[in-house]
């Protein structure tokens, strides 16, 4: 398969989906264990629902997911990538709470008073920065992807199989 056949762009795009669903899965178990150790709950107002902290993930998802291909097509440095990364997850993680409670709770003050109160939060911190680390790990993927790589071959296996 040649470069400029199409096809590693699709391959891209499937790297960016699969980081996402890989960081969604990372994020609901750090958040469970963290809310083990913490002895808290991951939303600790009572009223906000079942659905808050679902949807700041699903939405901060969608941001990773177009971050990720960003990333993967541009080759973006290193840095850039995983702090650029990490900052949009934690904005968009703390953005949806806050206008999510604030239609929960029908103030206006929760609009800037939800994300005050959980910018600390080693819940939002904890999936910003694994948003990053996601960030990097493909752009190294997406690299080898684009630069042509394959996969490696055991010595005993015939070069010309595919």
């Amino acid at each position: 398969m040649t470069a400029s056949s199409g096809a590693p762009s699709a391959r891209l795009g499937l790297l960016a989906v699969l980081t996402t669903a890989a960081w969604i899965a990372v994020v609901i178990a750090v958040w469970g264990v963290l809310s083990l150790l913490l002895d808290t709950d991951v939303i600790r107002q009572q009223d906000a629902g079942p659905y808050l902290g679902p949807s700041m993930v699903a939405v901060a998802a969608v941001a990773l997911a177009l971050l990720v291909l960003r990333i993967v097509r541009t080759d973006e440095r290193p840095p850039v990538a995983f702090f650029g990364t990490a900052a949009a997850v934690f904005l968009v993680l703390l953005f949806v709470g806050g206008i999510g409670y604030t239609l929960v709770r029908g103030e206006l003050f929760w609009l800037l008073g939800f994300p005050l109160e959980y910018a600390p939060s080693p819940f939002i911190v904890a999936a910003a920065l694994l948003a990053g680390a996601a960030a990097l790990i493909a752009r190294v993927i997406g690299r080898a992807e684009k630069g042509g790589a394959r996969r490696p071959r055991w010595p005993w296996e015939d070069p010309s199989d595919a």
